[in-house]
């Protein structure tokens, strides 16, 4: 099943890297759904397609119709500086990377009391476990973490400023006891700090998030929050660039460290903006969504359990008189927030990654609350997207994802 296969506007012209107007196609899946896209790359089990409004999607090959496999199995290869182009770009799956200028760091890595004797430290990173962890899974992690910032970058150029003389920890644990050393010391360290609280998902989570005390993480020239996967976790992918829990939570800790308080201060919060964004770039970089809904509702998530069908969900609930509310979106918190909050928040990421200048009004939105260290109103969010009040940016939004642009 192709979740991002949609009918889409003809393609006039297809300006974006080098690839022109006659490398572009209409693929079909096995269902009969269509997208209209130029082929980026493949692989044996995968095609990328770029659209029209320069996205990338991965397909798998099995659910394409048989004439596109067929075009595949003789396809040449993208023309000359294709691929330097769509690296310029900082995409995911194109971006080029220099693995050779990661090095481990001989005395290891010390985080307060503990020393890591494993690391691997790259551009914006820094990789750290046991004496147990191979060097293989490092790299692993290494990789994933670099094309995804890269990623994020392209579309929220602040990021990049927020990262100077900054690198995010990632610490891999090999089971709960080493998971356990690190959550006591984190745990010394939120009593010792004005700026962090406990983290007790580090003792009962397979992948947890920590903050790290203003003051400590400037000097030690890390960002404000990192993240610890556990290596033992069942049914974890630990060796795919892809695995979407990965991508989903980095993302959210990435873009946690350019917003810093601004995320949870004053009448009105980016705490959904920040959780959309996190599932839209899983989509994004994955072709699918993975990761469960983790927030209020418990259980009673019907159609927003995971990704498979919000799109479908949501537009029931707009036929059904639901409406979005950009108002309420940034007043609801994590704890008071509605399933039916998750599909609006991927249709609002939708709908401003469609136009350039909407994306780029985001990231404007994103510096300056970091900036401030201060959440923006409705008001003032609507217009930084180009609206000229909350209202309007409301029809809009429910538009677009009532149209076909939104699957």
């Amino acid at each position: 099943m192709i979740r991002c296969l949609r009918l889409a506007t003809p393609i006039v012209a297809l300006t974006f890297g080098c690839l022109s107007a006659q490398e572009a196609r209409t693929w079909t899946d096995l269902k009969g759904r269509k997208l209209e896209g130029a082929l980026v790359k493949q692989d044996d089990s995968t095609v990328w397609v770029r659209k029209g409004d320069g996205k990338e999607i991965a397909i798998p090959k099995a659910s394409l119709s048989e004439d596109d496999r067929k075009h595949l199995a003789t396809a040449p290869a993208p023309p000359p500086g294709a691929a330097t182009a769509a690296s310029s770009s900082g995409r995911f799956h194109t971006v080029r990377l220099d693995p050779s200028a990661w090095k481990p760091r001989p005395e290891g890595f010390k985080i307060g009391t503990l020393l890591y004797p494993m690391t691997l430290e790259t551009e914006h990173f820094i990789i750290a476990g046991g004496p147990k962890v191979r060097a293989a899974m490092m790299m692993t992690y290494a990789d994933a973490c670099e094309r995804l910032w890269a990623d994020i970058a392209a579309d929220i150029p602040p990021v990049k400023a927020a990262f100077e003389g900054r690198k995010l920890p990632v610490i891999l644990a090999d089971d709960a006891k080493d998971a356990e050393i690190f959550a006591n010391w984190h745990e010394k360290h939120a009593d010792a700090s004005s700026t962090v609280s406990s983290s007790y998902s580090l003792t009962r989570s397979s992948i947890a998030s920590f903050a790290l005390d203003t003051d400590f993480s400037k000097e030690a020239g890390l960002t404000i929050t990192g993240r610890l996967f556990r290596l033992d976790a069942k049914g974890a992918e630990h060796q795919r660039k892809t695995w979407p829990q990965r991508i989903h939570f980095l993302t959210g800790d990435i873009i946690w460290h350019l917003l810093s308080r601004a995320n949870n201060n004053g009448e009105y919060s980016l705490a959904l903006v920040k959780l959309s964004f996190n599932y839209h770039r899983e989509e994004l970089v994955c072709g699918k969504i993975e990761s469960e809904v983790s927030f209020g509702g418990g259980t009673d998530v019907e159609g927003f359990k995971n990704g498979r069908n919000w799109a479908g969900a949501t537009k029931k609930l707009l036929k059904g008189g639901a409406t979005p509310d950009i108002v309420a979106f940034m007043k609801a918190r994590g704890s008071d927030a509605e399933p039916r909050d998750l599909g609006f928040g991927l249709g609002l990421m939708h709908f401003i990654h469609a136009a350039p200048d909407r994306i780029a009004g985001f990231a404007k939105i994103l510096e300056t609350a970091g900036k401030d260290d201060k959440v923006p109103d409705p008001e003032t969010f609507a217009k930084g997207l180009g609206f000229d009040s909350p209202e309007a940016l409301n029809k809009a939004w429910k538009d677009y994802m009532l149209s076909d642009a939104f699957e």
